[in-house]
């Protein structure tokens, strides 16, 4: 009886181990989709400056892709960025469309 329960202790602690390593990785996970986000972001504002609109309109779309791939896990687990201020400055790049 008390090997099962070791036995049972033991498969109780891996599935543990487990879910906090899978949450420690969906959290790298989701900095790094993060950053994709911000690299778009400021490639969208390089190619404003250089008068490229239609570099604007094809990364502004990459980017709000992106952005709302992520946004729920965003609004949970970083509720103290201000989500309508970063996807308006990605929407901003849309008036570059269709000229």
């Amino acid at each position: 009886m008390r090997e099962h329960a070791v036995a049972l202790g033991r498969v109780l602690s891996g599935l543990v181990l487990l879910s906090t390593l899978g949450a420690a990785a969906h959290a790298q996970t989701l900095d790094q989709r993060f950053f994709q986000v911000q690299l778009l972001l400021d490639q969208i504002q390089l190619a404003a400056s250089s008068g490229d609109a239609a570099g604007v309109c094809a990364l502004s779309r990459r980017a709000n892709d992106r952005l709302l791939d992520i946004l729920p896990a965003l609004q949970r687990q970083r509720p103290g960025l201000d989500h309508a201020a970063l996807q308006d400055r990605i929407l901003l790049g849309f008036s570059r469309c269709d000229r």
